[in-house]
């Protein structure tokens, strides 16, 4: 195969940006990624300067980098699967599907006791591409051993599936962050089981009835009906976290994972003012008032209710009351310079209880489990500064 130049390459449409897969013609694409694996095995990035072929082919023709890399090793594994390459230049089948059969075919057992099983599952996957869609396709490629091989597969796709769960619970992850404008930002991984289960309560939430059941008016119904559906689920998320039950909740620093909300008696009854979480991000009083019809108040004047304070040398831990009041007093590790939230901490008892102290408020300080255990070793002097922060000097 003659590579062409660089400049009949874009004009070809490998130099071209690309067009997205719904509109351009498989015809096309297969076009590209043949010269796109043509142009890797000719190691075109290398004698550019660039890192690799898909670097360079990303550079080209403006695209995201990731999605260049996704394209090329999907080049290169068309290289080593003849049919469905024809298949694809042919536009028989798109690139999507193209992608799928690749995927299960390259993700099937080295050491299958047939070595013609790879070559039926792929011819399987290609005539049922011709009647389903990507994602039904993918679905069915899952369990494709048991169609094709079924003496072996049926046993192979299970314990396939199960390596599948085991490493998507263990690579399963969440980001979230504060975006300075009043919201939280994030994206997260999880297994299918729980993004099914995740999906079907928002789902349960984000449905018109219950949104028109939670709504007053026709007019706020008809727009509820009309919200897209992002909206809707966003709304339901929100509605999710807000019903779970703090008591039911793991114990998180010996309380209830449950926000802790400062507001003045003024601005609970009055329309203006605002509240602050005990992270120290400011809400309104208006939303912390709809909050407290439906959660439990504490009063930040705490000690009521019977709840002890300070237990002297009748129990060495300090009480779910004790907490809240070290969080709501100190908010942070006291350690100079941390920044570790108080609900993650430790309680420290700055009078040794082995030497005679007391669980008492005014001798209990936060520190994280770094600090916590800095402040036990003997190698570190403590000093403790009037506005009851900590620093640590190693003896020398």
């Amino acid at each position: 195969m003659q590579l062409p130049a660089v400049a009949d390459v874009r004009r070809r449409g490998l130099g071209h940006p690309p067009r997205s897969h719904a509109t351009a013609c498989p015809k096309v694409e297969a076009l590209e990624l043949r010269l796109a694996a043509e142009a890797d095995r000719r190691t075109v990035g290398d004698r550019v300067g660039a890192t690799d072929t898909a670097s360079w082919w990303s550079h080209e023709t403006r695209q995201d980098k990731p999605a260049a890399k996704r394209r090329m090793r999907l080049a290169e594994s068309l290289d080593r699967h003849t049919p469905t390459s024809a298949a694809l230049a042919e536009g028989a089948i798109s690139v999507d599907h193209a992608r799928v059969i690749t995927d299960c075919v390259d993700r099937l057992p080295g050491d299958l006791p047939d070595p013609s099983i790879p070559e039926r599952a792929e011819k399987h996957l290609l005539t049922e591409a011709l009647d389903l869609d990507p994602r039904s396709l993918a679905i069915l490629a899952k369990h494709v051993l048991t169609v094709v091989a079924p003496e072996i597969g049926e046993d192979r796709d299970a314990r396939a599936l199960e390596r599948e769960e085991r490493e998507a619970r263990a690579n399963a992850w969440l980001t979230m962050c504060p975006d300075g404008k009043g919201s939280y930002r994030g994206k997260f991984s999880i297994p299918t089981m729980q993004g099914a289960m995740l999906r079907k309560m928002l789902l349960a939430f984000a449905a018109p009835k219950h949104q028109a059941a939670t709504k007053d008016g026709d007019a706020e119904q008809d727009q509820v009906e009309r919200r897209p559906s992002p909206e809707r689920m966003g709304d339901a998320f929100c509605e999710l976290i807000e019903r779970l039950p703090a008591h039911e909740l793991p114990k998180l620093g010996g309380l209830n994972a449950s926000i802790i909300v400062l507001l003045d008696f003024t601005g609970l009854k009055s329309d203006i003012g605002r509240a602050v979480l005990e992270t120290g991000e400011p809400i309104s009083a208006s939303l912390a008032r709809r909050m407290a019809c439906e959660a439990g108040l504490i009063p930040a004047v705490l000690g009521s209710r019977s709840e002890l304070l300070d237990l002297g040398r009748t129990a060495r831990p300090f009480n779910g009351a004790q907490r809240l009041g070290l969080v709501l007093t100190q908010r942070v590790c006291t350690a100079i310079g941390c920044d570790w939230p108080a609900h993650l901490c430790h309680a420290h008892h700055d009078d040794s209880w082995l030497s005679g102290g007391e669980t008492n408020m005014d001798k209990a300080r936060l520190l994280c489990p770094r600090h916590h255990a800095r402040i036990h070793d003997p190698r570190f002097e403590t000093m403790i500064h009037p506005d009851n922060q900590v620093t640590f000097h190693m003896w020398t």
